[in-house]
């Protein structure tokens, strides 16, 4: 009798964890974020072009575009810091030349497939950061502009130093950039030239 009085809570305790594995288990079937799943009906494309100030023998030129989860509140916070750790992610596109100067190619801004992967509502994907790339003999000039400043404003332009383009005297990898404030920049502007990035909506 006594065994059967232990037996059945040990039963019952089993049944109980089943169920909460089953549980987790199905909301663990939310996609992942870190890979989210492309967007299969993806209608919204965008033309980026970028032009360059001065000529250059360039080895490559690529394009990077960024995309974070617009909606944060689908996102669990910490317990502690009360932060959250929103998903980002990037892929490469093609940068075709126009001219000598010019390259231009596309993205598709609902690229990424939403979904509800922490069961607090669809986290949605948007187009936040856009890089074109300038490399040459191993030095990389990152023209790196936000998405939404080029559509409210316009053509974004980020200066770079004319001798990184042209010296020898900088080690291969990414190029220091420099605004237009930049009081460097203001007071030598004859030691700068600029990558000029644009973003529109492409026609059909």
């Amino acid at each position: 009798m006594a065994e059967r009085i232990l037996t059945m809570p040990l039963r019952a305790a089993a049944a109980l964890i089943l169920t909460i594995a089953l549980t987790t288990g199905c909301s663990a079937m939310h996609g992942d974020p870190k890979n989210p799943e492309k967007n299969p009906r993806s209608v919204k494309r965008y033309e980026i072009t970028a032009t360059v100030g001065a000529l250059g023998a360039w080895d490559s030129v690529t394009g990077t575009i960024f995309f974070d989860v617009a909606n944060v509140d689908c996102v669990p916070q910490d317990t502690f810091t009360g932060g959250r750790n929103v998903p980002n992610t990037s892929y490469e596109i093609e940068m075709s030349r126009i001219n000598e100067k010019t390259w231009k190619g596309y993205f598709l801004r609902d690229y990424l497939q939403d979904d509800d992967y922490y069961g607090l509502g669809v986290c949605h994907w948007d187009v936040t950061g856009l890089v074109p790339s300038f490399t040459i003999n191993g030095k990389v000039f990152n023209a790196s502009i936000l998405f939404q400043d080029a559509l409210n404003d316009g053509v974004q332009e980020i200066y770079f130093k004319k001798s990184d383009l042209l010296g020898n005297n900088l080690e291969r990898g990414e190029v220091l950039i420099s605004s237009s404030d930049n009081q460097e920049v203001v007071h030598h502007p004859d030691d700068f030239f600029t990558i000029s990035v644009g973003v529109k909506e492409a026609t059909p």
